[in-house]
């Protein structure tokens, strides 16, 4: 018989009564990519005063939590894993600031205190790619506005090429391109970045391809790809907030 064990995680900013359904499912997402064992831990229940799942897993799995969230407090632990402790801070900043934990029955293995208040920056110049698709092309100047819609389909108007480049870039017009550049980039209160705008210095047309053609090409490669390959690339790519 497989003896199981009890963690909980507790965000003291909402009660059951007051948590967002879609905010809850964030903040449990973010802890499971921290412990790296979400697919062996099962909701129970939620207690109340603060809103407080509890999950209930298997002692060994259990144990390899813990490890892994010490190993997080302490800084280490994958991109993945830092970047979901980072973003529970973050949550927990804008949630009013209240220290979110996990904890056994012995006491906290992990604690989430909220990341600190920044600044608004803005003007930060760098070299930046885009993807997306050129939606117009035209404008007084001596440099032609630009407009583009990202992968996403949100659409970005700060854009701007030489006209000779414009003019390049015209016959283009409703085509996937990667447009290369100087990025200028603004920080919000929340600490997030957006790209205000860009002088776009080169471009390159993109395939015009859905993701299901792209991912059946990737397959079809001669490659010994991992059954976790996914997870792998994941830890190793995704950044740290």
């Amino acid at each position: 018989m497989v003896d199981f064990e009890e963690l909980a995680f507790v965000i003291p900013a909402y009660t059951p009564e007051t948590m967002p359904l879609d905010r809850l499912l964030q903040y449990l997402q973010q802890i499971g990519d921290v412990v790296g064992v979400a697919h062996d831990m099962h909701l129970v229940r939620i207690e109340p005063s603060s809103t407080k799942p509890v999950f209930k897993m298997p002692v060994p799995v259990a144990i390899q939590a813990r490890a892994m969230a010490s190993s997080v407090q302490r800084g280490d632990g994958t991109l993945r894993q830092r970047a979901a402790y980072n973003r529970i801070r973050q949550m927990v900043r804008r949630d009013g600031g209240k220290p979110a934990t996990l904890n056994d029955r012995r006491g906290v293995i992990i604690d989430f205190p909220p990341t600190p208040e920044v600044g608004p920056i803005s003007g930060v110049r760098q070299p930046t790619t885009f993807d997306g698709e050129l939606l117009r092309v035209g404008g007084a100047g001596e440099y032609t506005p630009i407009l583009m819609r990202d992968l996403a389909g949100e659409v970005y108007s700060g854009f701007s090429a030489s006209r000779v480049l414009a003019k390049e870039m015209a016959p283009r017009l409703f085509e996937p391109i990667r447009v290369n550049g100087i990025g200028s980039w603004d920080r919000g209160k929340d600490g997030d970045w957006t790209l205000a705008k860009m002088l776009i210095q080169t471009y390159e047309p993109l395939p015009n391809e859905d993701l299901g053609e792209l991912l059946r090409e990737l397959r079809s490669a001669p490659v010994a790809w991992p059954e976790n390959a996914d997870e792998l690339l994941r830890n190793e790519r995704e950044p740290s907030l």
